[in-house]
């Protein structure tokens, strides 16, 4: 929010983007927090070596210049993550004391559809567009646990607050390298942290 406020002064006329113009935007975003927090809040990666994988925050954003220096548009993100784990006992047995394995998979899904607004700021090269970004929409949460391939539970992680809204401000960029296609990033919060994007303008 300090970077929206702090350089909404410098914005102007955008010379990379015009009034009418449609903007299709694919991106890739980093790190994964979804992944990266289950050793955290997952009650089972205290089961033993917790391992996780999963698709970084992806999506696609539709953009429409109403004017010469604000757009309007949709975001849609999810991500994705996996999480492995293990847990050894030992069970008396037909007279002995053997070792039980079981084998749990957590499964964590978010979608976060987004209404959102860019405020472009002014650039001298005419294939550069800079904006300043703010959004805000719905989030949507899924979990699953399997314990050796069975589904024992679907319900929303205890240690986590799943809050219904999700907001997102940000800092970004795109470079025209040709009319119609362009490669930029952004810097923000409330989603990826870093993100790399592909620019279509329709």
């Amino acid at each position: 929010m300090f970077i929206f406020l702090s350089l909404s002064v410098l914005i102007g006329q955008a010379q990379g983007v015009y009034r009418g113009s449609v903007l299709l935007n694919a991106y890739t975003g980093y790190p994964n927090f979804l992944g990266s927090g289950m050793p955290l809040s997952e009650p089972y990666a205290s089961y033993g070596n917790f391992d996780y994988k999963g698709l970084a925050p992806s999506g696609l954003r539709l953009m429409y210049m109403a004017a010469d220096d604000i757009s309007i548009g949709l975001d849609f993100i999810y991500s994705a993550a996996n999480g492995r784990v293990s847990k050894t006992d030992s069970v008396f047995f037909n007279g002995a004391w053997q070792a039980n394995t079981t084998d749990y998979l957590i499964q964590k899904r978010q979608f976060r559809p987004q209404f959102r607004l860019d405020m472009h700021v002014y650039s001298r090269d005419p294939n550069l567009d800079q904006y300043i970004g703010l959004a805000v929409g719905g989030n949507q949460r899924w979990r699953k646990v399997f314990e050796n391939g069975q589904l024992i539970d679907q319900n929303n992680d205890p240690n986590q607050i799943n809050l219904p809204i999700s907001i997102r401000a940000c800092y970004g960029f795109r470079y025209f390298f040709q009319y119609n296609y362009a490669i930029g990033g952004e810097i923000g919060v409330g989603g990826p942290l870093l993100q790399l994007a592909f620019t279509y303008r329709i």
